[in-house]
């Protein structure tokens, strides 16, 4: 498909999330590279009621679950296509799959729209809730990939225009800042931690596993209720835990207040550095990574430092803690190499000349 992209085409970019979502912050960068963008987070199409019901509809007997869910979807779907009939978008950015069917993506592209997907998590990782997700990046013009672990799998289904490019960072929500007195009392540490506790399952225990390793330091983890089920497995994680969900702009205060922030993927990440990677560097946090390939490709020089096991996770921050110069110099190298690479603005210039 052949587009001539004019000043006049309209952008649509699809999310889901509200807490420092990544789909606003590209909507954002498409807007700063001259696109007329509108951003659609698609839980705002219709009825709450109908999440609540969607996520409890598994206590159902099978059957009646799947026509809750067909019907959920097909909520979304039908107001998505309505409201494409009005505005008629010339691309539409979709992060992962937004609960978009492969029949309305097929309609949007028989009606002479683009489809770029472009993932945060590999579709072809078992997700229970998601079951269109890989039709639905398989139907994509084009998909952006963050972590080359993923791209043999989508060529062996035969997605052949996939991108790669790192998910890196806004700078308008992470840089350097001087906090204040009230968030130097809340947040300071020497240790930081910002995420959700993904429930009691194998990314719960691996997240908590690893955390747990830098029990009795001067550490503090922010949360949400989700590490209610995990902590009762890690009492003494628990005395370090805040139950407070942050936002982008707490994110970015939190990371100024703090000297460390250890980096804890997710078992769905096979090469990738994780958007936290990219955030806290712009704001300036020394930050130790768990390893993935990646790293090694977009930090060739060695400026952002990494562990493999939490035991060395222990060992390198009780170092650096003592070695604080060389954490600096770390940080300085790495700010620079994020604003000069990395920002979400450089990286949508460079995926717009790809399609």
């Amino acid at each position: 498909m052949q587009h001539t992209d004019t000043p006049l085409d309209l952008y649509w970019v699809l999310g889901e999330q509200d807490l420092g979502p990544l789909e606003f912050y590209f909507a954002q960068a498409l807007k700063k590279n001259g696109k007329n963008v509108n951003y659609i987070n698609i839980h705002t199409l219709y009825s709450g009621n109908w999440k609540k019901l969607s996520v409890y509809s598994h206590r159902f007997p099978r059957k009646y679950d799947n026509a809750v869910q067909r019907r959920y979807l097909k909520t979304i779907n039908d107001a998505l296509i309505k409201r494409y009939k009005e505005e008629k978008p010339a691309y539409i950015f979709i992060y992962n799959d937004c609960k978009v069917l492969p029949e309305t993506i097929e309609f949007f592209k028989k009606n002479g729209t683009m489809i770029i997907i472009f993932l945060g998590d590999d579709p072809n990782y078992l997700f229970t809730a998601k079951k269109t997700f890989l039709l639905t990046v398989m139907q994509g013009d084009f998909v952006i990939v963050p972590d080359t672990g993923w791209i043999k799998g989508l060529r062996m289904l035969g997605v052949k225009n996939i991108i790669y490019s790192p998910v890196g960072t806004d700078s308008n929500f992470f840089f350097k800042t001087a906090p204040s007195e009230s968030n130097i009392k809340k947040y300071e540490a020497d240790i930081l931690f910002i995420g959700t506790g993904y429930y009691l399952n194998s990314w719960g225990i691996k997240r908590a596993t690893v955390l747990n390793e830098l029990c009795g330091m001067n550490f503090k983890l922010f949360g949400d209720d989700q590490w209610n089920e995990v902590l009762p497995y890690f009492p003494r994680l628990r005395k370090h835990f805040i139950n407070e969900p942050l936002s982008a702009g707490d994110v970015n205060i939190a990371c100024n207040c703090a000297k460390i922030y250890p980096i804890v993927v997710n078992p769905g990440v096979t090469n990738g550095v994780s958007t936290r990677v990219f955030d806290c560097i712009a704001s300036e946090v020394f930050v130790l990574a768990e390893y993935k390939k990646d790293v090694d490709r977009l930090f060739p020089g060695g400026e952002v430092v990494c562990y493999h096991s939490k035991r060395e996770l222990r060992d390198k921050t009780e170092y650096f803690l003592k070695n604080e110069n060389e954490m600096e110099d770390h940080i300085e190298k790495s700010a620079m190499i994020v604003k000069e690479k990395y920002t979400l603005d450089i990286l949508v210039k460079n995926i717009l000349e790809q399609i």
